[in-house]
């Protein structure tokens, strides 16, 4: 096993990598079929085996204060995508990962790193061992119904829509504030998380 930094080469097994590391969480349907371009500086790391791409991290910062991060503060950068595949978690690739993204934004002035997820269980754990801090949170809400369904009329404006035939699915983010409220009416409901770390 190899840490390193991505290669062009790597995207395909990338790509790969992503999709089944996501499968078995809350981002199953974030499939990408090209890889990420960034406007800002990047560090790009991947664990890598025999077979190619076994684990990714993404992480952009900021040139300067406020290109990047949602928050105010120090330089900062923000892991965009992470993941391991399922047969190789636990044997602490991610955190050989993460130190080698830190030691180089460190290298690069970069104070602070913000991620966003979403609820699930052990990635919480790990940013929260990680040192990562719990900022705030909003909801990833998911609807379906007919055009009649009163549910749907409350959060979309039909008249503005032109001439539809149906709805497949609505996707939309409320405040956390809503999540009662809206458990009852969606059939996928997600608490997005933003934590934080200072290196």
């Amino acid at each position: 096993m190899k840490i390193r930094d991505y290669r062009e080469e790597d995207q395909a097994s990338w790509l790969r990598c992503r999709v089944l590391s996501f499968m078995d969480s809350s981002y199953f349907d974030d499939v990408q079929r090209d890889r990420e371009k960034y406007d800002n500086p990047v560090i790009q790391i991947v664990a890598v085996d025999h077979n190619g791409v076994v684990g990714f991290l993404d992480c952009e910062y900021e040139e300067k204060q406020g290109d990047v991060c949602y928050f105010k503060g120090d330089r900062g950068g923000v892991i965009w995508h992470m993941g391991l595949l399922p047969d190789y978690r636990g044997q602490g690739l991610a955190t050989a990962m993460w130190h080698a993204a830190k030691k180089r934004l460190k290298e690069n002035h970069v104070h602070r790193v913000e991620v966003w997820t979403q609820d699930d269980l052990e990635a919480t754990r790990w940013y929260l061992k990680q040192g990562f801090v719990f900022k705030e949170a909003y909801l990833n809400a998911y609807l379906k119904g007919s055009l009649g369904d009163p549910t749907l009329k409350k959060f979309l404006n039909l008249q503005d829509c032109g001439d539809i035939f149906g709805i497949r699915s609505l996707n939309f983010e409320a405040p956390i504030e809503r999540k009662e409220e809206l458990a009852d009416i969606c059939y996928r409901l997600h608490e997005v998380r933003v934590y934080e770390a200072e290196l």
